[in-house]
């Protein structure tokens, strides 16, 4: 990914706001100059440039040409046959393996697992919730705005609690999965953000986050045609994950 997670928690609003430009503009940003990107972003030169240097380039033409890198391994695996290898290569963080990893260890001992989304982000919530179910974890998914099964546990703070609430968002600034994972955070609910790029409010609010690199298609407020097969690899990864830790340790009994 071409900003780190750990760093972009840290940002400012301001820091953010450049983030998500770069991440939504690559192919054009990759070729402006300082001066350029911060008439873009409403922000003067000197603020591009602190930036550049928080988020771990040396320069501001370091940062253009990790972004002209992203874009040509990119391009040379357009032709990729195989939908996991191009995933894999194009779309996916150099330490997915680990975070899915990671993240299947949180979910195998969750007492719950809590699956939230809207529009699109919703379906794929649902899928999600079945696929989990079908393993044995008891999970419930939810696309409503108002989730009255969640409200009733913002204000648990029971430090033994295993429950995981993983949040689905291709922007990952939906108003209300924002809320609610600014809500989680005062409770023992382990928060998990699944969204498109990694410089976004769900992402750096969430105890967790996984996020691919997947060109955004928005045709309109209410009409976005962003492509969802990376969620859905990340989904079916989780769950063979799962799958493979419940038989192991099945075996072992």
């Amino acid at each position: 990914m071409l900003f780190d997670i750990e760093k972009l928690r840290q940002a400012t609003e301001t820091d953010l706001q450049i983030a998500r430009y770069i991440t939504e503009h690559e192919e054009s940003v990759a070729f402006m100059r300082v001066r350029e990107l911060a008439e873009k972003t409403h922000v003067s030169p000197a603020t591009v440039i602190r930036f550049t240097q928080k988020m771990g380039y040396a320069s501001f033409p370091e940062l253009r040409l990790a972004l002209k890198q992203n874009l040509k391994i990119r391009s040379e695996s357009v032709y990729a046959k195989e939908s996991n290898p191009y995933l894999a290569t194009t779309q996916l963080p150099d330490d997915f393996n680990q975070k899915i990893i990671e993240l299947a260890n949180r979910l195998e001992k969750a007492s719950f697992i809590h699956c939230l989304g809207t529009g699109s982000s919703g379906t794929m919530a649902d899928y999600a919730q079945q696929r989990f179910a079908s393993l044995g974890f008891r999970s419930i998914s939810s696309i409503s705005s108002f989730i009255p099964y969640l409200a009733t546990k913002m204000n648990q703070t029971n430090d033994e609690s295993s429950e995981v609430c993983l949040l689905f968002s291709v922007s990952g600034e939906t108003p209300d999965l924002v809320h609610i994972v600014k809500a989680l955070a005062d409770t023992s609910i382990y928060s998990v953000s699944i969204t498109n790029k990694e410089a976004n409010t769900l992402a750096t609010s969430a105890d967790f986050s996984l996020s691919y690199d997947s060109p955004s298609n928005r045709q309109s407020y209410s009409v976005d045609m962003s492509s969802q097969l990376p969620v859905v690899y990340i989904i079916e990864t989780l769950a063979k994950e799962l799958y493979l830790k419940k038989h192991s340790t099945e075996e072992a009994d």
